[in-house]
């Protein structure tokens, strides 16, 4: 069990996942064509974006290397998550080649590429990119997952389709999931950062962030009607928000972490 948590955590491969589950799942309620690229294209690119983060941070971390699992498990394996970028890259602007480009998809991808560029790319005037910018990351990253639900209605040009509650629940609901990354990495996060738990401590941070996941499922509710996908949900958001975070459990509190994303594009998709 631990060596597949690893490969799909460390890789990224997990949350990128949960982005494919989102963007099929919501465009199969509307009855999208070419479903499947948007979807390969959302997995590749999300794991691109991220990989690139965790290489360059490897680079600059490697002197606490051996107080961190993934680090280590990172540099034990570096030659394959180069490998795994180059790949997911190459397949992601593969994709591109076939999506329909239309002035609203080209203004969405440049804004997602924007926001990839500073979340990963440490860049010297803004110092290390947007993660040392206070209260920007959590925002520009919700934001970056919006844009890419949006892309395949974008495409399509089929922006009227989506109502207000959609981009807002998707918003919210990732914001909600960074609040435990936060909570996890508020040690080593500078202080000015002013995160969720920097601002209100780790432990009103957990019901926080739970309570935020309520809020976008209560939307998604009123939008779909209820579903049994509803309790489940709400019983997997509660054991990734409320359990305390343990470096022996790690992997599977981030399986946890990002599982309800994955079940809210599941939900879309069988309504």
């Amino acid at each position: 069990m631990r060596p597949t948590l690893s490969i799909l955590i460390y890789t990224n491969s997990w949350v990128a996942l949960c982005v494919a589950s989102l963007v099929y799942g919501i465009g199969s309620y509307f009855k999208l064509a070419h479903l499947e690229l948007f979807a390969f294209w959302s997995f590749t690119g999300t794991v691109s974006a991220y990989q690139l983060h965790r290489l360059f941070r490897l680079r600059q971390l490697k002197h606490s290397v051996r107080s961190n699992r993934r680090l280590l498990w990172m540099q034990n394996t570096y030659s394959f998550q180069i490998t795994w970028f180059i790949v997911n890259f190459i397949s992601c602007l593969v994709c591109m080649l076939y999506i329909p480009m239309t002035k609203e998809a080209i203004l969405l991808f440049g804004l997602d590429a924007l926001i990839v560029a500073l979340y990963a790319l440490p860049l010297p005037f803004i110092g290390n990119g947007i993660r040392n910018i206070p209260f920007a990351k959590n925002i520009l990253i919700s934001l970056s997952w919006v844009g890419i639900i949006l892309v395949p209605f974008a495409s399509a040009k089929q922006l009227h389709l989506i109502s207000w509650e959609i981009p807002t629940l998707i918003f919210i609901a990732v914001f909600a999931q960074i609040i435990p990354f936060d909570s996890r990495d508020i040690a080593h996060d500078r202080k000015l950062l002013f995160t969720v738990p920097q601002l209100i401590g780790t432990e009103n941070a957990k019901y926080t962030g739970f309570l935020l996941l309520v809020i976008a499922l209560a939307l998604q509710t009123s939008l779909l009607g209820f579903h049994w996908l509803l309790p489940f949900t709400l019983f997997c958001g509660a054991v990734g928000h409320l359990i305390s975070f343990k470096v022996g459990y790690q992997l599977r509190l981030e399986f946890m972490w990002e599982l309800p994303l994955g079940l809210m594009g599941l939900w879309f998709l069988i309504a």
